[in-house]
């Protein structure tokens, strides 16, 4: 048996499949639904969906597949993520990549197999549709291409379906031990990188529907003399309640981080840009009103921020990074925040109008 080689990428991959939610979350009917379409066409007596995931080939979606998980090292399927075309084997035990696998040599006793790669809205090859008989079978370019058309339907399925998940769902779905990575201890919002992780998959959303994104980068005004005059513990409370007060009014898809001491990021899909410069001062609005202290004579001390705004539409994937888009954001705080206080600026992304 021939053990399929790691993809160059492998790192990064795993990353960007991990990210998806698709290995924890329930099962999913139209991936079913896909696998059983491809039984009608094809009579296969086994047909998977199948995630590579680290050392484990993982079956989301399986027509009587014996189990629901095999080593990754003995998978037909690690073969096929290394190449961009369908990858078939007519009779396995002639192949000396498989013919002593042990499913080839046991249950569930491969003979036959056509599997096309599956790629994530990140470009990577995170698993196969595959359709495994126990009789040798020879594919015409039709089967092939039937294949194919199959495989892209569920790669649709997957971008829509695990390309939108809520941040809370995401959050559910995280593991502990990228908790430290993603999550800023302070406030439980997401940190600068899982801010970038989320704007990266809005990005693709926005690209695959067609749809936009507003972007704020915000911070509490004058806030070194707030340290100054009340000391780290109190600004720290004050950056919990801006937290606090910020979530508690977003809907469920808005995402909210803390990048930085006392400097927040905010992300809202499919708002309209004439709604951007607004949705920022609404955001002034919200901490205005709800982040209140007194100090130790029991006057009112006046919590603001300044709020730096820009608007994706789907064409700025083509032609920018996440973190180039959430700096951009920020160079239009740095200008709200020089003109005084409670200001918010509005930049437009220079995406050229060929582009459009």
């Amino acid at each position: 048996m021939k053990k399929a080689a790691l993809p160059e990428n492998e790192i990064a991959r795993q990353k960007s499949l991990e990210s998806m939610g698709i290995l924890t979350s329930e099962a999913d009917p139209e991936l079913d639904r896909i696998t059983r379409v491809a039984q009608r066409i094809f009579g296969s007596e086994i047909v998977a969906i199948s995630l590579l995931d680290n050392d484990r080939q993982f079956f989301k979606s399986n027509i009587n597949q014996p189990s629901t998980e095999t080593p990754r090292d003995i998978s037909f399927c690690g073969h096929v993520i290394n190449g961009d075309t369908t990858f078939v084997v007519e009779d396995a035990t002639r192949d000396e990549r498989f013919h002593d696998s042990p499913l080839v040599t046991g249950v569930p006793n491969v003979r036959s197999y056509a599997g096309v790669p599956l790629t994530n809205p990140d470009g990577f090859k995170i698993g196969t549709l595959c359709v495994v008989d126990s009789e040798t079978r020879h594919f015409s370019a039709e089967d092939l291409q039937i294949l194919e058309d199959l495989g892209h339907w569920a790669e649709t399925t997957i971008a829509l379906r695990y390309g939108a998940r809520t941040p809370q769902q995401v959050y559910d779905d995280l593991d502990p031990s990228k908790h430290s990575m993603l999550i800023d201890p302070l406030t439980r919002l997401w940190n600068e990188m899982g801010m970038k992780e989320f704007l990266h998959r809005e990005l693709i959303n926005a690209r695959l529907k067609h749809g936009s994104i507003a972007i704020y980068r915000f911070e509490i005004d004058d806030h070194k003399n707030l340290v100054t005059s009340f000391g780290q513990e109190t600004v720290n409370r004050i950056v919990q309640a801006i937290a606090s007060a910020i979530t508690s009014s977003l809907r469920d898809r808005d995402v909210v981080g803390r990048v930085d001491g006392c400097g927040f990021a905010c992300l809202m899909p499919g708002v309209r840009q004439e709604q951007t410069s607004f949705l920022g001062y609404k955001l002034c609005d919200t901490i205005r009103e709800q982040c209140r202290f007194t100090d130790a004579e029991g006057n009112p001390v006046r919590i603001t921020v300044s709020v730096g705004s820009t608007w994706a539409e789907p064409e700025a994937t083509q032609h920018f990074q996440a973190n180039e888009i959430l700096d951009f954001a920020a160079n239009a705080m740095r200008e709200a925040i020089a003109e005084g206080i409670e200001n918010v600026v509005y930049r437009s992304l220079p995406i050229p109008a060929d582009a459009k």
